[in-house]
């Protein structure tokens, strides 16, 4: 009995080890689950339900549910209760006090309840990481995603789409905005534009890098992508923009690149900074294209 408590110990911190340490590939799961059932059960039906390895059948949920997705470990966990009852329960239907017998009621029913508890654990764990990776990748003001999530998505961007520009745009004078009118109106001006180049694009395409910068991803080829920052660029400075019910008139100016397989990040990030500011240098409110 000691020795295979041992068994199921070394297991177990071998398991949690190996998990913590990164080697979360599918198979190697799978493998570390099934093998630690396989073993349950094996020492469950040699020694019985009465003896106390079977405390162990409990961790069976708590393990599938931690290694395997909820739906898998939900499966799993109902799976090994099917296999112990049919295992130990006694079918002699003429002896009612035979087929189930308290002892397996009492293993039977502390289970479920872990299995429900574990399967609500999982279910608000999920909802909240999913939060928070909305959160960290979401700019809170305009909602529009950040800096951290164009990195994400910039290796696959560059593979995904062949014909690719991107845009980057900064609000002409919106210091002037803030100094005439309050940081909340800079804030409003903030949501309209992020507000219109959604609706222009969508949401994925549209990111907010900095203050009063936006980066956009623009499909197509060159022409169309043109054709679509210089839309953009019309739609800014024809929109009917007011605050406490006064006029303010916006414009921006942008730097744009056509997207290359093997680019850097960073380093396109400076080229189209500085055809942005060569287009400030030339009078604002238009684009100059690398």
């Amino acid at each position: 009995m000691a020795v295979s408590q041992f068994i199921f110990s070394s297991f177990f911190a071998y398991t949690s080890v190996s998990l913590f340490r990164g080697k979360k590939k599918s198979w190697f799961n799978w493998a570390i689950v099934y093998t630690y059932i396989g073993l349950i059960l094996f020492a469950v039906s040699t020694f019985g339900i009465e003896k106390s390895v079977v405390m162990w059948l409990y961790s069976v949920p708590v393990v599938s549910y931690f290694i395997l997705s909820r739906i898998h470990g939900f499966f799993v966990s109902t799976l090994v209760l099917t296999i112990i009852i049919y295992m130990r329960i006694d079918y002699n239907l003429y002896e009612a006090g035979k087929a189930w017998n308290s002892t397996l009621i009492n293993h039977i029913f502390p289970y479920v309840v872990i299995i429900a508890m574990a399967n609500v654990y999982e279910k608000v764990r999920i909802q909240n990481e999913w939060e928070l990776s909305e959160y960290a990748l979401t700019d809170p003001l305009t909602g529009c995603y950040n800096r951290l999530a164009l990195k994400s998505i910039y290796s696959t961007l560059k593979t995904a789409h062949q014909n690719t520009s991107l845009l980057l745009i900064d609000i002409d004078y919106f210091k002037r905005v803030n100094d005439l009118y309050g940081h909340e109106a800079g804030d409003k001006v903030l949501k309209a534009l992020s507000t219109l180049f959604v609706e222009a694009l969508s949401e994925k395409q549209v990111f907010r890098i900095g203050g009063e910068e936006f980066l956009l991803i623009l499909n197509g080829d060159a022409i169309e992508a043109k054709t679509q920052a210089e839309t953009l660029r019309s739609k800014v400075q024809n929109l009917n923009f007011c605050y406490d019910e006064k006029p303010i008139h916006l414009t921006f100016s942008g730097g744009f690149k056509r997207l290359a397989v093997d680019d850097v990040l960073s380093d396109t990030l400076k080229e189209v900074d500085l055809a942005l500011y060569d287009a400030k240098s030339k009078g604002r409110n238009q684009i100059s294209y690398v």
